[in-house]
């Protein structure tokens, strides 16, 4: 399936401009034509185009599917961004195609990396979507104080992952939940103070296997469980 990504407005639909290259140049869709889109709100639309011009595509819609590609589940990745971006947009990509609802991006007292290209971030995500045929689009934060991260509102079962030799439970001892919060820490892992500060926020210290991964590679496996718990 051909998917793009759009707005709706009553009864009339528009494509985002960063489509409309691909949807009339590349695919050569003209008025008349009908073509599939989302809009980020979970469901699948089917568009007949009535204006295809190289600065917009516009027409009328019609619902097609409510929560097209959702997952049983609510999972939250709050992660450090790897000095190596290529790392992390790799981390957003994999991790959106296993139904992860939101990733935040943390800035830790061991980061490398203190700043992140939010409008690159997004389309990584929305191509992610895309290509994972999902009708949601997951949410990708600004990057966030560590501090200030803990420090909110947060709801669902908590855990951290920390590689400090402590008491941690295994991951997959973890219930399967609605709604799950996951802390992965930098390269150079957190700081004891942060892992703390974390517990006394309502995080229950994990590990997720013998191996020392790294911080992309920990964030994929625990998303990936929390998939394979849910098949």
């Amino acid at each position: 399936m051909q998917l793009f990504y759009g707005q709706i407005n009553q009864d009339r639909f528009k494509l985002h401009e960063s489509e409309i290259n691909h949807c009339v140049r590349v695919l050569r869709k003209n008025a008349g034509d009908t073509i599939h889109f989302i809009t980020g709100d979970g469901n699948l639309y089917s568009g007949t185009i009535e204006i295809a011009s190289k600065r917009e595509i516009e027409g009328s819609y019609t619902l097609k599917e409510k929560q097209w590609g959702d997952v049983p589940y609510d999972l939250t990745i709050a992660v450090a961004p790897t000095k190596n971006m290529d790392r992390f947009e790799w981390l957003i990509e994999k991790s959106i195609e296993l139904g992860v609802s939101r990733i935040i991006p943390l800035r830790c007292d061991r980061s490398e990396r203190k700043v992140i290209k939010d409008e690159r971030l997004f389309k990584v995500a929305l191509s992610a979507t895309k290509q994972s045929l999902k009708g949601r689009l997951p949410i990708i934060d600004p990057l966030t104080s560590f501090e200030d991260f803990v420090a909110g509102n947060l709801e669902g079962t908590r855990c951290i992952a920390h590689c400090e030799d402590t008491e941690r439970t295994a991951f997959t001892e973890i219930a399967p939940s609605e709604s799950l919060i996951v802390l992965i820490g930098p390269e150079g892992d957190f700081t004891p103070a942060e892992v703390q500060s974390a517990q006394q926020a309502g995080f229950t210290p994990i590990h997720l296997g013998q191996s020392r991964l790294r911080t992309e590679t920990a964030a994929l496996t625990a998303v990936s469980m929390v998939y394979a718990a849910h098949l």
